[in-house]
């Protein structure tokens, strides 16, 4: 989600905490961070689709406009045009390196929905072999898997962005949620 340097600056100031966007499906997801230009970084709280007409006259200010015909004519809608409202509060920095904070079993069940897309099951193999051998390159532990290297690393990334793995200086290890994804609720690790 891109916001405009027009109003990059009344969001810092907390005067602006709501978009209105035109979108046939959402480019946002609640809980994601975004940046701002010129520095700073927000968090999407909630996204709901609403009718220009409706917008309320505070919602409009909140938003960085005057009045609903404002918005009407920067968006280039009508009034009576359906658009994602996009409700968003200042969050610090450190939130961006962050990986969304899921349960085990959230984790598991996108696990599983990352299985099903590939030719074979591969997470938690991967997964395991990174606890077995943690600190170790990728160049070294993609070979166990019958992978280029570059193929290897974008996979780790994946499981990264979960919150199951962490980079070190030299290869990866498993964060707690790795371990506890690994080795807990009926989940086998493959060798």
């Amino acid at each position: 989600m891109q916001f405009t340097t027009r109003n990059s600056d009344a969001i810092r100031a907390g005067d602006v905490t709501v978009s209105f966007r035109h979108w046939r499906r959402p480019h946002a997801k609640v809980g994601s961070v975004y940046r701002l230009r010129g520095g700073g970084v927000v968090e999407v709280v909630a996204l709901r689709e609403v009718c220009l007409s409706a917008i309320s006259a505070e919602d409009v200010r909140r938003a960085g406009f005057d009045d609903v015909e404002s918005l009407a004519a920067f968006l280039r809608l009508p009034l009576d045009a359906a658009v994602t409202r996009v409700d968003f509060r200042l969050t610090d920095e450190e939130n961006l390196k962050r990986p969304p904070v899921l349960s085990s079993d959230a984790v598991r069940v996108k696990l599983q929905k990352m299985d099903q897309r590939g030719a074979t099951p591969w997470t938690m193999r991967v997964l395991t072999l990174i606890a077995d051998n943690p600190a170790t390159r990728a160049a070294d532990l993609a070979p166990a898997v019958g992978w280029p290297t570059p193929v290897f690393k974008a996979n780790v990334r994946k499981l990264k962005a979960l919150g199951l793995t962490r980079s070190l200086q030299t290869g990866y290890e498993l964060t707690e949620l790795g371990f506890s994804v690994t080795a807990v609720g009926g989940v086998e690790r493959i060798q």
